[in-house]
């Protein structure tokens, strides 16, 4: 991953939008966002690579792929849910972004429940 490029955009970026606070206000918050998603973007690559290597570990672990996906969906969400987060919390919106944490958390728990209902599944066998 060329983390550097990522640095130097955030840091010309700050500087930019420091400028634009002040000439035009109302450009900075779009700006921001734009930026934000410009990075979230130059990362996605890497994310297909890592969601694959962790494929490729379930495949030769003989692990369950609902198992491991679930998994990358959990940190995906959690993920996605903190870059909305900072996103309302910078636009002077944080109740906004205290609900999106919220909506996140009941998510994970919805993508969790299939494997949950399995190990219970796999405890009642186990006791009977």
């Amino acid at each position: 991953m060329d983390f550097y490029k990522i640095a130097l955009l955030a840091l010309v970026s700050i500087v930019g939008i420091a400028v634009i606070r002040q000439l035009k206000p109302e450009f900075a918050m779009p700006m921001t966002i734009g930026v934000s998603v410009l990075l979230l973007l130059m990362i996605c690559d890497e994310l297909y690579n890592v969601v694959y290597t962790f494929y490729n570990f379930a495949d030769r672990a003989n692990i369950d792929s609902e198992a491991i996906g679930c998994v990358i969906k959990v940190v995906g969400i959690g993920y996605l849910a903190e870059f909305s987060s900072n996103v309302c919390i910078d636009a002077n919106c944080k109740s906004v972004g205290d609900k999106v944490l919220l909506a996140s958390k009941v998510a994970i728990l919805f993508c969790a429940l299939p494997i949950v209902e399995k190990l219970f599944t796999v405890i009642m066998n186990l006791a009977l």
